[in-house]
């Protein structure tokens, strides 16, 4: 039987530079109670601890560096801010699509860049407003895009990426090794039944490539645009997921703004109608898309349809549109049946409740000659209708009167309501009727009933 080792013995090994040794328990054991006395720095120092330890006084915590990270894989080494900063510089200059210079970058990382410029293209010719061949350009860098995504996160994780021979060995091409097909690559990266609506969206992108690649066929763009934006965020998604958020393609993406096409008929057409226009291969791949399960056209990683839902705020102001925008999987309860299909809500006419309490009550008064009060106001909104009844929850009950505003808690009324108030408060026995109190003049003695 061999002899135990010392655990000085294993140091020396250790410093000296020859191969590591597996632990053992004792080392495992030495190396726990030399980390908690050392304390993350805050208790005895590594060069004590070495110089009890193992007599040695001249490497100046390395034996104890190297002591623990091999018995408990536990690094005690502390870099400087100095290397802090250059690291966090460099990951900087890699998130701009660079490498630092003398850096030899890995495979992986060539390829991730590759695939960050390619998205970055597509995305240029799909926003750019004067291209004819949005769709086709669009679809064959997008494609290119996964397809060294893929590449590269194959690559990092050490799995097979090159296409292999019946004999395992790696097919070369004119002196390249050649790549498995894009499908491949991604149903292995994208594997398993949560990202089903990804790789369906990816195989859709992959046959309208190879359908309009030769042909320029503008009436593709309108009908396409879930499936592209599901596609996009399926990309930033998976390049944040595998090689962290300095590789975003950015951290939101804007919706861009163009002045042509709003009321271009060809734009206003139905969707129906843009898609009979198209060849009929190009029409059987999308219906082939058209005619997936629920489950995947309800998956926003297939198709993300966006509901734009014009508002008017309840101040009364009535811009030109509000929009909102919700993130994939965060859809409130109340508008998923909504998202069912593509909506288009007609904007709301501009409210008639512009007048607040106090400008409502001053009319009133001057119209009648009678003070009324806020306490009055207050009474005759519940009577007339304009308010629910007492202890109640404030909303609006008839709009055409006055609204509820819950954002700034007030209401707001109408010349509806303030003309109501007249007709029924401008006789002693109606504004008793209303309010159930006695009107009294703005100058004077109250008038005889």
């Amino acid at each position: 039987m061999a002899p135990e080792r010392e655990p000085a013995l294993l140091a020396r090994k250790l410093s000296d530079g020859f191969s590591m040794p597996e632990p053992t328990e004792e080392d495992v054991e030495l190396a726990r109670d030399l980390l908690a006395q050392w304390d993350e720095g805050r208790g005895v120092s590594k060069s004590r601890l070495e110089i009890k330890t193992w007599n040695d006084a001249t490497s100046h915590g390395r034996h104890f560096d190297r002591f623990v990270q091999n018995a408990l894989g536990v690094s005690t080494n502390r870099r400087s801010r100095q290397s802090d900063r250059i690291a966090d510089l460099e990951a900087q200059v890699r998130g701009l699509g660079r490498h630092p210079v003398g850096a030899e970058p890995p495979l992986w990382e060539i390829q991730l860049q590759h695939a960050r410029e390619a998205c970055l293209q597509a995305l240029r010719i799909w926003n750019d407003p004067t291209t004819t061949f949005r769709a086709g350009g669009f679809a064959t860098l997008f494609v290119t895009a996964w397809n060294s995504l893929a590449i590269a996160v194959l690559d990092r994780r050490g799995q097979q990426w090159r296409d292999l021979d019946c004999d395992g060995e790696v097919v070369i091409v004119e002196g390249v090794e050649k790549s498995r097909s894009t499908r491949d690559l991604v149903a292995e990266v994208l594997s398993g039944p949560e990202h089903a609506g990804a790789r369906a969206n990816l195989n859709l992108w992959i046959d309208l490539r190879n359908a309009v690649v030769h042909r320029s066929l503008p009436a593709l763009d309108a009908t396409v645009i879930p499936h592209a934006q599901a596609g996009l965020l399926n990309f930033e998604n998976r390049v944040v997921d595998e090689f962290g958020p300095i590789y975003a393609l950015a951290d939101s993406l804007s919706v861009p703004l163009q002045l042509s096409g709003f009321r271009d008929p060809g734009v206003l057409a139905s969707r129906r109608q843009l898609l009979s226009s198209l060849p009929l291969d190009v029409q059987a791949v999308l219906s082939r898309a058209e005619a997936a399960s629920d489950d995947l056209l309800a998956d926003p990683t297939f198709m993300l349809r966006v509901a734009f839902i014009p508002a008017v705020p309840g101040s009364g102001r009535s811009p030109d549109a509000i929009a909102y925008f919700v993130r994939p999987g965060e859809v409130p309860d109340e508008l998923t049946e909504n998202l069912e299909r593509y909506v288009v809500l007609a904007k709301p006419h501009r409210s008639a409740c512009r007048f607040r309490a106090t400008e409502v009550v001053d009319e009133v008064t001057r119209r009648t000659g009678y003070k009324l009060h806020w306490v009055h106001h207050s009474a005759a909104a519940r009577e007339l209708g304009a308010w629910p009844a007492a202890g109640e929850q404030d909303e609006t009950v008839d709009a055409r009167l006055a609204e509820y505003n819950s954002a700034f808690k007030r209401w707001l009324y109408s010349q509806a309501w303030i003309d109501l108030l007249v007709d029924n408060m401008s006789t002693v026995g109606g504004f008793q009727t209303v309010t159930g109190r006695e009107p009294k003049l703005v100058a004077g003695p109250s008038p005889a009933l």
